[in-house]
C-alpha cells in the first residue's frame, strides 16, 4: 500500500514552540552484559520489506540531481533487544544514532544506500519507518454529548471553570488551601498562539518547553516542532488540544507548575521523560494515543517508556482511548481459510464477509495486530493487508449488499514476518480514498489475506484491527479489548490510565460511562482502564464549550494527584497513583456480581472522587495513655463480601476504621495492631499510617519476601482522618487486623495507669534452654498449648496492666502460629506466623490475664522464645510524667543504605540518634524515654539476627529482629532510647537496616 501517512497527517500532527537540547536516553534497566547477539533475520535478497520506509526511501533518492541521490539519508527505527550492539552497527555504516529506548528500539539517521546493510546487522530485529507516537484522543464534534453543560465560576482558574472540579471534590481541596503547587508535566501538541493567561496561567517559558521529532528531515512535509498552522488563530489544525488539556490542569491544580513536551517518536517521547525527570517533574499526564507497538499485554517500546518514567518517580495519567463505539474489530481467525481463498472473514453470523469497512476521509490506522509476538519469525503468520476504494455509494446499512466488482484497488501493505516483521501491519498508516460521495467521510474497505504456506503455530489467531486519530468508523466494531493499546496496557504500577465520564455532570449513578470510552480487558487479562474521570467539561478552547473524550479526562485526574502530591498524601510514582486508583467512586458495584476489588474494564476502580481534604494531626506534643484490651480480630479478607475488604490486587489501599469500634474509644489517637499479610500476590511490603495523615510509600511496616507468604507485624499506627487508618499494600492478597489496645489523649501531663515502662530487654522464655522455662517444665516441643511467660525480674508484681514482649518462633516442624494471650483466654488473633525451620519473631503488647500472667500459645510443635522490652502501668501504679505516647505522622528516620556508612557489619555496633533532633522528620524531643519503631533488615548476607537497645547499655542477649537472608524483614518494636536519645544497633550477621517512626515516649 502506497503509505501517504506524512502528507496526510496535517490534520493531527503535533506542534509546540522550542525544541530542548538533552542527554540521550537514559537506560530504565542495566543492559545485558556479555548477550549472544544473534545474526539479523532479513532476507539479504530484500532486507528492506516495510512499506513506509520504502517509500520514504524512494522519495529521498528522487531529488532529480544524482549527487543529492547518492547522499541522501532517511529516517529509520530499528527494533532491537540488543541496543549497544546496533548503535555500532548504525554508526559502523555511517549513519547517526538520534534516540533510543533501551534494547527495545535504536533510532537513527542513516545514509538511503546502507539502509540494507543496516538491516542485515546483528542484532537487528526489524527495520521499519519511526512510528509517530501522538495519537489525539479527542471525539468528533458531531458525537459530543452537551446537555446540561455549563460553565462555572468559582474554584479553579480563571473565569471558565470546568464541572470537573467540583464533581471530583477538588473544589473543597482548593478551598482548604490545597492548591496543587507541584511540577505537572504535558505531553501533547501546542498552539502557543492560543495561550491565555487568565484561564492557563503564565505561558511557560523556553526553560518549561520541550520538541524533539527526529521522524523526519527538516526539509520533510512537516516537523512537529516546526508546524505550519500554529498561528493561534485556526482552532481545526489539532494544535489546541494541549492548550485545552493545560486548562483542565490548572483548573483542577491552580497553583501547578506546568511543563510542556511534544515528541515525535517512542525514542523522542524517552527523551522527553528523562527532561522531565531532570527537571523534578512527577506528575504527567498525556491525552494521546499510538500506533500498535507490542503485543497488547504490556510490553513494548513506549511501555519501556513508561516503565523508565516510574523509575525516575513519575506518576504517568494517560487517557484510555476513544475506541469503544467504533475503533476497535477483533476476530478469531480458523487455521483454515481455504474457503475464503485465504481472506479473513468479518462476519459475525454464519455469513461470510472478507470487505471491513472503514469510513473516512482520511483513515489512520493504530494497526491490524494478531497473536503471534514474542514467537521466532520461523512460526510467525503472515498477513497482508489490501485497500479497496468503492467507485458509487454503498448500502451503508448493509455492508453485504455491495459490489466488490465495483471496487478500485488502492494497495497493499505486506512487511515480511518471516523476515523480522512482528506480527503487525498498516500501524502508523494511512489511506485517503478520492470519493467522499457527497458526505463528509470518504469510504475504504480493507481485506486481509494469510500468505499462502504461511506458520500457523498453536492456537488460532487473534487478528485486531484498531483505528488511530481522526473521525472515523469500522463497519464492524466491539468495546472489549479497544484498551489494549500501547501506554494504556502498560502494567506498571505508576501509569492511571484513565476513561471518560460524559456528560460530566451526571449523577453519581451506574452506566454513565461515555460511549466511546476504551474499555479493557488487555489482552493478557487486566483490568483496564484504571480510573474514570468526568469528560465534555467547559473550555474556552473548544467552542461551544464542551471538550471532551478521554483527552479532558486525564489531566482532571491528573489534576487530582496534584493535589494529593501537593498535601504529602503519597509519595510520587506508584504510591501517587495507588492513591488515585484508591479515591473513587464506584459507579459499577451495585452489590451484586462484581470483581473483589470493585475493579471493572468500564471504570476501573471507579470515578475519581477525591475525599474531605486532610485535617492536620494532633498538635506536636500531645500526650496519650495506653488501654490495653483482648486482642480483636477487626479485619479479614478472606472470604469477605465486600469489595472494601476483599481479597487485594497488589497496590492497593485499604482504610480502616478504628475509632470507636472493638473496644477502641472513639478519640483515640493511636492503635496498637498487629497486621497480618497472607495469599500475598507477590513480593512487596505493606505499610500502615494515619489516613490523610502520612504519605503512602515513605515508610514501611511490613515486608512481602515471596508470593504466596504469610507475615505478621506489630504496629502502633496513629489514628487519621475520620478516625481511620489506611493500609497500602504493594504484594496483594488477604489481610488480617486484630487490634491490640489503643492511646487516647491524656487529660493531664501527668498519670498512673496507660504509661509504657521500657526497659533494658530481657529473655525470660526459651523453651530451647533449661533455665528459661517455667518451673517444672518437662523439655519438650509444645504442640497445641499455651506456655506460661515467667515474670521478668526489672517488671513489678505491682501496678502492671500488659506486657511488651517479642515472641520467636525457632525450629518449627510445619507452618504454624503463635498466639501472645493473657491467661486463661484463647482470643481469636495471632501474633506470630510460622514457617517449618525459619525463626520468626513479633512484638506484642498482652494484657495481664486474672492470674496476673501471660502465656504463648502454638498450634504446631515449634519452640518459643520471649523477650520483655517493657510494660504498661494500671491505675495503681505512680503518678508520673514519663512514659505518655506522643504520635507522630509515620515517617522514615534511618536508612542505613543511604548513609555514607553503609550496611552494617556483622558483629558490629551501630549507634543511631533518634531524639533531639531538628530535622529529619519525625522529630523525636530530647529527653524522650522511648520509641515505637517499625525496625527493617535489608540486603543481608545470610540468616541471622539484629538486637536494638539503649544506646550505651549492656547488649543484651535478646533479639529485635530475626532475618533468613537476602530478604527485607520488619519488626516492630517499643524500645528504651538512651538519655542522649539514641538507640544502639547490632546484627551478627552484615545487614543494611531501616528504622521508621510513629511515635515516642515521653
Amino acid at each position: 500500500m502506497k503509505s501517504l501517512l506524512r502528507k496526510a497527517l496535517a490534520v493531527a500532527a503535533v506542534a509546540t514552540s522550542v525544541a530542548v537540547s538533552v542527554p540521550q536516553s537514559i537506560d530504565a534497566a542495566p543492559r545485558q552484559v556479555g548477550a549472544t547477539v544473534p545474526p539479523s533475520p532479513a532476507d539479504p535478497a530484500h532486507p528492506v520489506t516495510d512499506q513506509r520506509l520504502l517509500d520514504a526511501m524512494a522519495a529521498a533518492t528522487n531529488t532529480g540531481s544524482p549527487q543529492l541521490d547518492a547522499v541522501a539519508t532517511v529516517a529509520i527505527e530499528v527494533l532491537t533487544a540488543h541496543s549497544d550492539a546496533v548503535s555500532a552497527a548504525i554508526r559502523a555504516a555511517g549513519g547517526t544514532v538520534t534516540g533510543d529506548v533501551a534494547d527495545e528500539v535504536v533510532q537513527a539517521r542513516v545514509p538511503v544506500a546502507r539502509v540494507g546493510t543496516v538491516a542485515l546487522a546483528k542484532g537487528v530485529t526489524f527495520v521499519r519507518a519511526p512510528q509517530l507516537v501522538t495519537r489525539p484522543s479527542t471525539v468528533s464534534p458531531d458525537r459530543n454529548t452537551r446537555a446540561g453543560l455549563r460553565p462555572e465560576v468559582g474554584p479553579g482558574f480563571g473565569a471558565t471553570v470546568g464541572q470537573n472540579v467540583s464533581i471530583t471534590n477538588a473544589s473543597a481541596w482548593q478551598a482548604a488551601g490545597v492548591d496543587g503547587s507541584v511540577k505537572v508535566g504535558i505531553i501533547d501538541y501546542f498552539d502557543l498562539g492560543l495561550w491565555n493567561t487568565t484561564e492557563e496561567g503564565p505561558l511557560p517559558d523556553t526553560s518549561h518547553r520541550f520538541c524533539q521529532d527526529s521522524s523526519t528531515a527538516p526539509t520533510d512535509v512537516q516537523n512537529l516542532c516546526s508546524p505550519t498552522n500554529n498561528d493561534g488563530v485556526n482552532n481545526e489544525d489539532g494544535f489546541e488540544h494541549g492548550v485545552a488539556v493545560a486548562q483542565i490542569v490548572k483548573d483542577m491544580a491552580p497553583a501547578a507548575e506546568l511543563y510542556l513536551a511534544s515528541a515525535g517518536t517512542v525514542s523522542d517521547l524517552q527523551t522527553a521523560i528523562n527532561w522531565f525527570g531532570q527537571n523534578g517533574v512527577h506528575i504527567v499526564t498525556r491525552s494521546l494515543g499510538a500506533a500498535y507497538d507490542g503485543a497488547g499485554d504490556g510490553t513494548g517500546p513506549l511501555d519501556s517508556v513508561v516503565d523508565s518514567a516510574a523509575a525516575k518517580g513519575i506518576t504517568w495519567f494517560n487517557s484510555a482511548g476513544n475506541d469503544a463505539a467504533d475503533g476497535y474489530l477483533r476476530v478469531t481467525v480458523p487455521a483454515n481459510l481455504s474457503a475464503t481463498n485465504g481472506y479473513v472473514d468479518f462476519d459475525n453470523g454464519p455469513g461470510v464477509d472478507t470487505y471491513l469497512r472503514v469510513s473516512g476521509s482520511c483513515v489512520t490506522f493504530d494497526g491490524v495486530r494478531w497473536s503471534d509476538w514474542n514467537l521466532p519469525p520461523s512460526q510467525t503468520t503472515d498477513y497482508s493487508v489490501e485497500a479497496w476504494e468503492p467507485n458509487s455509494n454503498p448500502d451503508l446499512a448493509h455492508d453485504e449488499n455491495f459490489n466488490p466488482t465495483d471496487l478500485t484497488f488502492l494497495g497493499t501493505a505486506d512487511s515480511d514476518q518471516a523476515a523480522g516483521a512482528p506480527p503487525l501491519e498498516v500501524a502508523d498508516d494511512i489511506v485517503c480514498p478520492n470519493n467522499t460521495f457527497g458526505f463528509a467521510k470518504g469510504i475504504t474497505y480493507i481485506r486481509i489475506k494469510r500468505r499462502p504456506g504461511t506458520p500457523t503455530v498453536g492456537a488460532p489467531d487473534i487478528l485486531e484491527v484498531g483505528l488511530g486519530s481522526g473521525y472515523l468508523e469500522l463497519g464492524r466494531s466491539q468495546a472489549p479489548f479497544s484498551a489494549a493499546k500501547p501506554v494504556v496496557d502498560s502494567a506498571n504500577p505508576a501509569l492511571v490510565a484513565v476513561g471518560a465520564i460524559d456528560p460530566a455532570n451526571g449523577s453519581h449513578t451506574p452506566d454513565a460511562i461515555a460511549y466511546y470510552s476504551s474499555q479493557g480487558p488487555t489482552n493478557d487479562g487486566r483490568v483496564k482502564p484504571d480510573v474514570s474521570a468526568p469528560s465534555c467539561v467547559a473550555s474556552t478552547i473548544y467552542d461551544p464549550g464542551c471538550f471532551n473524550g478521554t483527552s479532558a479526562a486525564s489531566p482532571t485526574a491528573a489534576g487530582a494527584a496534584a493535589l494529593l502530591l501537593d498535601a504529602n498524601v503519597a509519595l510520587p510514582g506508584a504510591p501517587l497513583a495507588a492513591a488515585i486508583k484508591h479515591f473513587v467512586f464506584d459507579r459499577a458495584f451495585a452489590g451484586a456480581a462484581s470483581p473483589p476489588d470493585g475493579a471493572d474494564n468500564k471504570y476501573g476502580t471507579g470515578e475519581v472522587l477525591l475525599p474531605t481534604p486532610p485535617t492536620a494531626p494532633a498538635p506536636a506534643g500531645t500526650t496519650s495513655t495506653y488501654h490495653p484490651l483482648t486482642p480483636t480480630r477487626i479485619v479479614d479478607t478472606r472470604g469477605a463480601t465486600d469489595p472494601a475488604q476483599a481479597t487485594r490486587a497488589t497496590f492497593g489501599i485499604l482504610d480502616v476504621g478504628v475509632a470507636g469500634i472493638a473496644g477502641v474509644a472513639p478519640d483515640a489517637t493511636a492503635v496498637a495492631v498487629n497486621i497480618t499479610a497472607t495469599d500475598a500476590v507477590t513480593a512487596g511490603f505493606i505499610q500502615a499510617v494515619p489516613f490523610l495523615q502520612s504519605p503512602y510509600g515513605a515508610s514501611s511496616t511490613l515486608n512481602i519476601a515471596a508470593a504466596g507468604a504469610t507475615k505478621p507485624n506489630f504496629a502502633i499506627v496513629p489514628v487519621g482522618v475520620a478516625g481511620k487508618i489506611s493500609i497500602y499494600d504493594v504484594p496483594g492478597g488477604n489481610l488480617i487486623v486484630d487490634v491490640l489496645g489503643y492511646f487516647s489523649k491524656s487529660a493531664t501531663p501527668t498519670a498512673a495507669a496507660g504509661r509504657f515502662v521500657p526497659i533494658d530487654p530481657v529473655r525470660t522464655l526459651d523453651t530451647r534452654t533449661a533455665n528459661l522455662v517455667p518451673a517444672g517444665w518437662v523439655a519438650h516441643i509444645p504442640n497445641g498449648e499455651a506456655v506460661s511467660v515467667p515474670a521478668a525480674a526489672s517488671v513489678p508484681t505491682a501496678g502492671v496492666s500488659a506486657l511488651v514482649l517479642n515472641v520467636t518462633s525457632t525450629d518449627a516442624v510445619v507452618d504454624g502460629f503463635l498466639r501472645a494471650e493473657p491467661d486463661g483466654t484463647s482470643p481469636l488473633a495471632s501474633t506470630v506466623n510460622y514457617n517449618a525451620h525459619v525463626d520468626a519473631a513479633n512484638t506484642v503488647i498482652v494484657p495481664l490475664g486474672s492470674d496476673g500472667g501471660v502465656s504463648v500459645f502454638t498450634n504446631n510443635p515449634s519452640d518459643i522464645v520471649v523477650d520483655v522490652t517493657g510494660y504498661i502501668t494500671d491505675a495503681t501504679a505512680p503518678v508520673a510524667t514519663t512514659g505518655l505516647f506522643v504520635a507522630l505522622p509515620t515517617a522514615r528516620a534511618y536508612d542505613s543504605r543511604n548513609t555514607p556508612d553503609g550496611p552494617l557489619a556483622g558483629g558490629a555496633t551501630r549507634t543511631v540518634q533518634l531524639a533531639g533532633l531538628a530535622s529529619p522528620l519525625p522529630v523525636v524531643p530530647a529527653g524522650a524515654s522511648g520509641v515505637s519503631i517499625n525496625l527493617t533488615a535489608a540486603d543481608e548476607i545470610a540468616a541471622g539476627f539484629m538486637s536494638a537497645y539503649a544506646s550505651g547499655g549492656t547488649k543484651p542477649s535478646t533479639s529485635s529482629l530475626n532475618y533468613v537472608g537476602g530478604q527485607a524483614i520488619a519488626n516492630g518494636a517499643m524500645l528504651k532510647l538512651s538519655s542522649g536519645g539514641a538507640l544502639d544497633l547490632t546484627s551478627n550477621q552484615q545487614t543494611s537496616f531501616i528504622i521508621d517512626v510513629d511515635g515516642y515516649f515521653t
